[in-house]
C-alpha cells in the first residue's frame, strides 16, 4: 500500500452521473490485485473541504500504449454528492492524495479450475467496477466468467465494452425494459442456475445490498460459494475508524467485520445479510 500524489490523466463522462477517471499512479498500478480499492483525496488541496478521502474500487489497469506496462490506474465515479462531484468536475493534470491499493481482493489460487469451471458474475450499476479484472484473471486461469449485468435502465449499464472484447458471455437485465430481460439482474441468474445444477460454478457479485443478498440466497439454495464485493462509506480505510463495518455471523468472536480491512471482498457466508449497514 502506496501513499502517493498522482496526476489526473482523464475524465470520460459515461452518463447519467457515471464517469471513469483515469489516475497516472505505475508503482501503485503495479501492486493492484482484483477486488482492491483505492482512497482518493477529491480536492487538490489538503485542507479543502471534504476533508476525508473516499473509497473507490479499481476497475481497471491503465497501461502504457506503446510498452504495455502499467501506468495507472481506472476508476468508475458516480457522481452522488459533493466529494464525487468535485472529483468528476477535475482537470487532467490535477493532482490529488491517493492511497492504495487497499484491501483483500478475490481470492484466485492456482488450483481454482480444478474446483471450478464456470463462474458467474453478477452485477448491478456501478457494482461492474470490481469484475473486469476478475473476469481477466479467471480467463487466465481458463475458468469462464458469464456476466449477469442489471440495473434500473440501460443508462446504468456502463464500460460494457470491454467485457465485450474479452469475449464474455453477457446476460442484461433493466428494471425498465430497456435493455435486456425486463426485471431483476437475479432473475435470469435463477434461471440459469436452474438450467444448470451443477457444483463447478462459482458466484462473485457487487452491487445493492439486496441484490448481493439475493444472490448470497441463490448460492446457499443451490449449495454454491460466493464471494461479494461490498460497499461501505469508510473514514479511514484503514480499519481505525470502525465506520465500515457490517455484522457477521461467524467472526470467531467478532460480531462485525470492517469493510476496508476484512474486505471488501470476502464469503458471503461471512456476511448477516438481515443487518444492511448505514
Amino acid at each position: 500500500m502506496l501513499d502517493k500524489k498522482v496526476k489526473i490523466k482523464a475524465v470520460r463522462d459515461l452518463g447519467a452521473g457515471n464517469h471513469l477517471i483515469v489516475i497516472a499512479s505505475p508503482e501503485q498500478a503495479r501492486l493492484v490485485r482484483p477486488g482492491q480499492f483505492v482512497m482518493l483525496k477529491c480536492v487538490e488541496n489538503t485542507g479543502e473541504n471534504p476533508l476525508l478521502r473516499r473509497p473507490f474500487t479499481i476497475f481497471n489497469i491503465h497501461r502504457n500504449a506503446r510498452s504495455g506496462k502499467p501506468a495507472g490506474v481506472e476508476l468508475l465515479v458516480k457522481e452522488v454528492g459533493v466529494g464525487t462531484r468535485r472529483l468528476v468536475s477535475a482537470r487532467p493534470g490535477q493532482t490529488l492524495d491517493c492511497l492504495g491499493p487497499q484491501g483483500h481482493g478475490f481470492q484466485l489460487p492456482s488450483d481454482l479450475p480444478s474446483r471450478v469451471t464456470t463462474a458467474c458474475l453478477v452485477a448491478g450499476g456501478v457494482g461492474i467496477a470490481p469484475l473486469l479484472l476478475l473476469a481477466e484473471s479467471l480467463l487466465a486461469l481458463r475458468v469462464k466468467p458469464i456476466l449477469f449485468y442489471g440495473g434500473g435502465t440501460v443508462a446504468d449499464l456502463v464500460l460494457r465494452e470491454p467485457f465485450e472484447r474479452l469475449g464474455i458471455d453477457i446476460i442484461t437485465s433493466t428494471e425498465d425494459g430497456s435493455h435486456g430481460e425486463r426485471g431483476l439482474v437475479t432473475e435470469p441468474l435463477a434461471q440459469f442456475l436452474r438450467i444448470h445444477p451443477r457444483k463447478d460454478i462459482r458466484l462473485y457479485a457487487c452491487g445493492p445490498w439486496g441484490m448481493m443478498r439475493a444472490v448470497h440466497e441463490l448460492a446457499v439454495g443451490h449449495d454454491l460459494q460466493c464471494e461479494v464485493s461490498l460497499e461501505a462509506r469508510m473514514g479511514c480505510g484503514l480499519g481505525a475508524c470502525l465506520g465500515c463495518v457490517v455484522a457477521s455471523p461467524a467472526a470467531e468472536g467478532r460480531p462485525y467485520l470492517r469493510v476496508c480491512q476484512d474486505g471488501p471482498v470476502m464469503n458471503s457466508r461471512l456476511v448477516r445479510w438481515d443487518i444492511e449497514p448505514v
